[in-house]
């Protein structure tokens, strides 16, 4: 048995070194997923947030109810600072890869 230690390997990918298992039709597809999944729970979010306004206001929150609720400014100003953050969040990966090929096309060459 040899005394050789094996090479250190990092914990976890990060950066430009990130490997990539599918190809670009896989990477479609599980996009399309992850935004299929994405409005499902923006859905979800907006009818449990009608349920709540619903109960503060003393009524039923009845399918009907939720299905009719009309929300007012306040509430839908809420309810899109909440989507904006949600998807900042979501694509916060994409969005430091694009800021990052950005700033590497400004930076002067060394």
């Amino acid at each position: 048995m040899t005394n050789q230690r094996a090479p250190k390997r990092p914990r976890k990918s990060v950066g430009p070194d990130r490997p990539a298992y599918l190809d670009h039709a896989d990477v479609d597809r599980v996009m399309s997923v992850l935004l299929a999944l994405v409005s499902e729970v923006a859905s979800l979010r907006e009818r449990i947030d009608s349920h709540e306004h619903l109960g503060r206001t003393g009524k039923l929150p009845s399918p009907e109810a939720v299905e009719n609720f009309m929300p007012d400014a306040e509430i839908e100003q809420k309810r899109e600072a909440w989507r904006d953050g949600y998807i900042s969040r979501l694509f916060r990966v994409l969005t430091e890869d694009i800021e990052s090929l950005k700033a590497q096309a400004t930076d002067p060459p060394a």
